[in-house]
């Protein structure tokens, strides 16, 4: 069984659609969403559509809810919400806000063979998982996140892998017998790296294996569709994409 999960587009249809295309040539038996699909990018009602157009199962992310109307989106964000949220049609904004908080993929009878599909946690939208202590200390420099603090969020979990996005770094944690894999995002990466990503994982009938790819995309159309939409901070992105190849908000 092989399952290809990505997380994370952020109205970035250009790095959708390569991601997809890239999964199509692995042939997965299962392709999932993990959540933040619209908010922030030029083309958020493209991008809901074409998940919807294939059929592809998602989980809510954070900002799926605020613009379902959930709520709790920061003060900041409100340009953004403002100005996609009359994007898309009232019934499918309803549709972002159902979807379900998690998925679980099953090889075995077993729970504690299982895959569980989340955005940032098993507890809540918000909360951040951060990569490995040694990949903390790496990346900041620090521990901002000891194993001993993931206890509250994750300690009565039954699965062999948690699968999630929200923090745009991809990384593999182990803690105790679970799997913690972040598949990173499509759009925004925080990592640098400005290709989309997505995550492969197998099951080999003992074990899930995890694969992390990168996939370029036509970063000059989507530079397009920041200047003929016109999304909050489009210039900014313009000229991001146009220096780095990739697009950050330092507000997120």
């Amino acid at each position: 069984m092989r399952v290809a999960i990505f997380s994370d587009v952020h109205g970035n249809l250009s790095g959708m659609e390569a991601v997809l295309a890239d999964m199509e040539r692995q042939r997965p038996d299962l392709v999932v969403f993990a959540g933040d699909l619209c908010l922030f990018g030029p083309r958020p009602a493209e991008c809901w559509r074409l998940l919807r157009e294939r059929r592809i199962p998602a989980v809510i992310g954070n900002t799926d809810a605020w613009l379902a109307g959930a709520g709790g989106a920061p003060e900041k964000h409100q340009p953004s919400l403002a100005w996609t949220q009359p994007r898309l049609p009232a019934d499918e904004l309803a549709a972002l806000g159902r979807l379900p908080f998690s998925l679980r993929v099953s090889p075995t009878a077993r729970a504690t063979d299982d895959l569980l599909i989340v955005h940032a946690n098993p507890r809540n939208l918000d909360d951040i998982i951060f990569p490995s202590e040694a990949d903390q200390l790496a990346h900041w420099q620090r521990v901002r996140q000891p194993d001993a603090e993931l206890e509250p969020l994750l300690g009565d979990l039954e699965a062999a892998v948690m699968v999630y996005g929200h923090l745009h770094i991809p990384g593999i944690r182990q803690w105790g017998r679970l799997t913690l894999v972040n598949v990173a995002s499509v759009n925004m990466p925080g990592d640098k790296d400005g290709r989309a990503k997505y995550a492969l994982l197998e099951w080999d009938g003992g074990r899930w294996s995890v694969d992390h790819r990168r996939v370029a995309y036509n970063v000059a159309a989507e530079s397009a569709a920041f200047q003929t939409h016109q999304p909050p901070r489009w210039q900014e992105a313009v000229a991001a994409l146009a220096t780095d190849g990739y697009y950050y908000p330092q507000q997120i």
